[in-house]
């Protein structure tokens, strides 16, 4: 296997950018081919997709750092977390609204007029 290739964002999508070296016929995987030139980049999408782009245009595709997978799902569960302890407080409060609006109708109807 080679070595991890960088990603880079461009307007649509995260590519890896390698420099083609000789001239390549290049196939898609949605049937289509195109002669890649050398000294052009070679750019390759999530899809699998590739097309070249000049290296006049490369500064267009900033390089993205790595996220360490893990701590993106530790910030994902907290912010669930925190998420589902606002909802849980948002219900007490709405359920002990709901529990004095039927007390305070029960005591209306009953006839205590001192509330």
């Amino acid at each position: 296997m080679g070595a991890v290739k960088k990603l880079y964002v461009n307007e649509r999508h995260l590519v890896s950018l390698e420099e083609i070296k000789k001239n390549t016929l290049i196939h898609n995987p949605d049937g289509t081919s195109f002669l890649a030139v050398a000294g052009d980049m070679l750019a390759t999408n999530q899809f699998g997709e590739q097309y070249t782009v000049p290296k006049k245009y490369i500064a267009k595709y900033p390089e993205v750092e790595k996220v360490k997978s893990a701590s993106l799902y530790e910030e994902m569960a907290k912010g669930y977390e925190d998420m589902g302890q606002i909802n849980l407080e948002e219900a007490n409060v709405g359920h002990n609204a709901t529990n004095r609006a039927e007390m305070l109708t029960a005591q209306l109807l009953a006839g205590k007029n001192n509330l």
